[in-house]
């Protein structure tokens, strides 16, 4: 099971529903719950994540408000944190450099680069971090034109290769995403993607998915389904 953390924020919220609805689309499961002192038990924390296991959870999201970013990093097995803040980058990015456990040291950081400026990064903090944004050092942006909008559908660009969570490698591309059940935000949308490409998820599918569920509710209303004839039916018309 992957454990990610994103930090608690304003948005923050809308970022989680994006997440679950581009996931869920794509057929995996997802659990949500916000960070609590009862984690600290490691007997709890165990339990838990074994009862997540059994019903097949393959991502647990955690939310994580601010005052506990120090904890969490600490005693959680965290693989990929999400953070939008500067002050919170900073912290999370000290406390990696002064741990020495093998999980702290491999998480993927998804950040905003167009607030959390990547130029200054060492080597090793570029090695970890995924960047959104709408400059030039991002790795997931919006599309090559420069438009994020076009006809209704949010457009978005994999600028460089990334191994995603599998081991896959994800190749540059474009995508489009129909904006009909999301929220219209760009960046909580790029945090999103990137989230999602980096689970190897074919954002271009979702999209054909999405597609083929609004064919079928059209044919849905305009054809509506017949009740089924029975036996009994039969009889009571007689």
């Amino acid at each position: 099971m992957h454990i990610t953390g994103i930090v608690d924020t304003e948005n923050s919220q809308e970022v989680l529903e994006t997440i679950k609805y581009f996931m869920s689309t794509a057929g995996v499961k997802i659990s949500v719950t916000e960070y609590g002192s009862r984690f600290k038990n490691k007997d709890i924390w165990n339990d838990y994540c074994s009862a997540l296991v059994h019903i097949g959870t393959e991502i647990l999201l955690i939310k994580i408000k601010a005052i506990y970013l120090d904890e969490v990093i600490r005693i959680l097995p965290i693989d990929t944190i999400i953070v939008n803040d500067i002050s919170q980058w900073k912290k999370i990015s000290t406390l990696i450099k002064h741990e020495n456990n093998s999980k702290q040291r491999d998480m993927i950081i998804i950040l905003n680069s167009d607030i959390i400026k990547p130029s200054n990064f060492t080597d090793e903090e570029k090695y970890r971090v995924l960047c959104y944004g709408f400059n030039s050092d991002s790795n997931i942006t919006a599309s090559s034109t420069g438009e994020p909008y076009n006809s209704g559908q949010f457009l978005c660009c994999v600028k460089n290769s990334i191994v995603s969570t599998n081991g896959s490698c994800v190749e540059p591309q474009e995508f489009a995403m129909n904006l009909d059940n999301i929220k219209n935000d760009p960046y909580n949308l790029l945090a999103a993607a990137s989230f999602a490409v980096l689970h190897g998820i074919d954002l271009n599918r979702i999209n054909k998915i999405n597609k083929i569920n609004k064919i079928n509710e059209i044919n849905e209303k305009i054809m509506p389904k017949q009740p089924e004839i029975t036996g009994l039916n039969v009889l009571e018309n007689n």
